[in-house]
């Protein structure tokens, strides 16, 4: 991974070199997310931090700004969203990211999506968290409200303020983590358990996330509202009357063509040992059998409308 955070000590930018700020088009608990247009109507995302918590020392708060940026800053991959640039105004601090018009969650939700649509989006989800482990981050909050899609239908992960480097260039094996992160129908079974400070490796969790995604994008719902046998019937009847339980999900899932049921299975086994690694996923007939659109090439198999009313 090379390395990822410029010097700001000597960082000259200022918003107003980027364009004017318009509307507001997404909030969070790390900041609110503008529109922001360029010059010759170019568009981007502005994100303005929240302000520092009473409670939080300045060198922490600017370490949680600052590693944010430091990681969106390293990725350049096609499903993953660009980071530009971070611009410091008085007690305000921004990030400067491209804009994408449109987002996954809304299309799940209004339904309409033919399997070829759905398989593309997946397999490019995929392919950008592919490329996060391989140079050693996790996301960490993986879900469908953080994935991005451009007007020709190439996805683009977005959010990286829970994100962790779990392994370096020179370290020989993965880190592992403790705390809860995520939204409670994607976080894996082990991250609830970090609650009892037991440590787990964030690569694998994500994996149990981007598996959760294709349950919904299918389903149109989440099969469960938190992987917790005490707190959550569904996943209880999943867990405690295996295999029939998997079996009875699955069932309502579609037909997977080749290894397509063994590989989301392996993404949401339980296990941490018996899960499958994204690498695998993708190497997996099925994946490689599904056709995706790139922002230069559209995919041949399928159309994207990506008009919303």
């Amino acid at each position: 991974m090379k390395k990822p955070c410029p010097v700001y000590s000597t960082h000259k930018a200022s918003l107003n070199q980027f364009g004017r700020q318009t509307k507001v088009i997404g909030k969070g608990t790390g900041g609110t997310v503008r529109l922001l247009q360029g010059a010759e109507h170019r568009l981007f995302a502005v994100k303005e931090f929240r302000k520092r918590q009473p409670d939080e020392t300045p060198r922490a708060y600017m370490k949680k700004v600052t590693s944010e940026f430091c990681i969106g800053s390293s990725i350049h991959q096609e499903n993953v969203i660009e980071t530009l640039d971070l611009i410091f105004e008085g007690d305000h601090v921004y990030e400067i990211m491209e804009y994408c018009p449109h987002d996954l969650f809304t299309f799940v939700t209004m339904g309409g999506m033919d399997l070829d649509e759905t398989f593309c989006w997946f397999k490019q989800v995929c392919q950008g968290v592919q490329y996060l482990h391989k140079i050693g981050i996790a996301h960490r909050d993986l879900k469908l409200e953080n994935c991005l899609l451009t007007d020709r239908g190439v996805v683009k992960i977005i959010d990286f303020g829970c994100a962790t480097v779990f392994k370096t260039p020179f370290q020989k094996e993965p880190s592992k983590v403790v705390g809860v992160c995520g939204s409670d129908p994607y976080i894996a079974p082990e991250v609830l358990n970090s609650r009892r400070q037991l440590p787990y490796y964030a690569q694998v969790a994500d994996i149990w996330s981007v598996g959760i995604m294709y349950m919904c994008m299918t389903l149109l719902k989440f099969p469960w509202r938190i992987a917790d046998m005490e707190r959550d019937r569904n996943y209880g009847s999943y867990i405690r009357d295996w295999p029939r339980g998997r079996e009875k999900l699955f069932a309502q899932l579609p037909k997977l063509r080749l290894d397509g049921q063994k590989v989301i299975e392996g993404m949401v086994y339980p296990e941490t040992k018996g899960r499958l690694t994204m690498d695998q996923v993708m190497e997996s007939e099925w994946m490689k059998d599904i056709e995706v659109c790139h922002s230069a090439i559209p995919a041949k198999s399928h159309t994207h409308h990506m008009k919303v009313e």
